[in-house]
């Protein structure tokens, strides 16, 4: 009875999972139909299959895109550099460096986390005005690396305190200095971790919508998320051609995502396994 039971209960729980997953996929769907669609088809219902399918769609988006996605390559890869590299060091010092106010200041850090994005919103338009920053790639990657250091610090502090002292010991008694030991040590066993931040990064400032509409409007300068807009005006809306944009636009996404979700779990899963 309680065997029959047991494979009851697993199968509503993997009825309910695929139920799920119909629905996280079912926007997706939608979007891939409409690219291949018409104005007029689009029209005439969102669940149609269209009568006749438009490769035009594709090659517009395509020849739109690709500007602007060279554009989010440049800003999410800078800021996905700048914030492993910050947030190492800083996490390397408060990991591993003994001075006064390091706790401190560390949980100051920490604390940023729980300011919403949206409350920074028009100080931060009103620093980068000053600045001179407008219309820039620095606009959209310095506040990336500073908004990305934060959960990459308190990730990587943690995991740096966690390795062996063991292993800085013999570091140190062959001569090495801390640089080396950075490089050489911490950084390789860290890989996992790195990664894992770098794809939440590089997430972040690929499907970045808010920040870049309101400090970019040099068009040369837009990245993907916005420059497919361009497929909207004030009198009319480009379905077909804007839904083949996003498709093509989540292809870069998907591979990089694909290429690091190795480190990505290995990331997600290190911490539970203590040195």
């Amino acid at each position: 009875m309680s065997s029959s039971n047991g494979k009851l209960v697993s199968a509503i729980l993997i009825g309910l999972l695929a139920l799920f997953v119909l629905f996280s996929f079912f926007p997706l769907l939608i979007m891939a139909l409409t690219s291949f669609k018409s104005n007029m088809q689009v029209s005439l219902g969102v669940f149609k299959l269209p009568d006749v399918i438009q490769w035009e769609n594709y090659r517009r988006a395509f020849d739109t895109v690709v500007p602007f996605a060279l554009n989010s390559i440049i800003i999410a890869a800078c800021a996905v550099a700048g914030v492993l590299v910050v947030a190492a060091l800083a996490a390397y010092a408060f990991a591993r460096y003994r001075f006064p106010g390091r706790e401190t200041l560390y949980y100051l850090v920490i604390a940023l986390m729980m300011v919403p994005a949206v409350l920074l919103l028009i100080p931060m338009f009103k620093l980068v005005v000053a600045m001179g920053m407008l219309n820039t790639y620095a606009v959209v990657i310095l506040p990336q690396i500073a908004g990305g250091c934060i959960i990459a610090v308190f990730l990587l502090r943690s995991f740096f305190a966690g390795l062996p002292e063991d292993l800085f010991e013999s570091f140190r008694m062959d001569g090495a200095r801390e640089v080396r030991i950075l490089r050489s040590l911490v950084l390789p066993l860290s890989k996992p971790i790195l990664g894992t931040i770098a794809v939440l990064n590089f997430h972040s400032s690929w499907n970045d919508y808010i920040w870049p509409l309101v400090t970019i409007n040099d068009k040369a300068l837009k990245p993907i998320v916005t420059g497919i807009m361009s497929f909207s005006n004030e009198y009319s809306t480009d379905y077909g051609p804007m839904m083949a944009a996003y498709v093509l636009a989540s292809v870069p996404l998907m591979l990089v995502i694909g290429f690091a979700m190795k480190y990505f779990v290995d990331g997600l899963t290190s911490g539970a396994v203590k040195a």
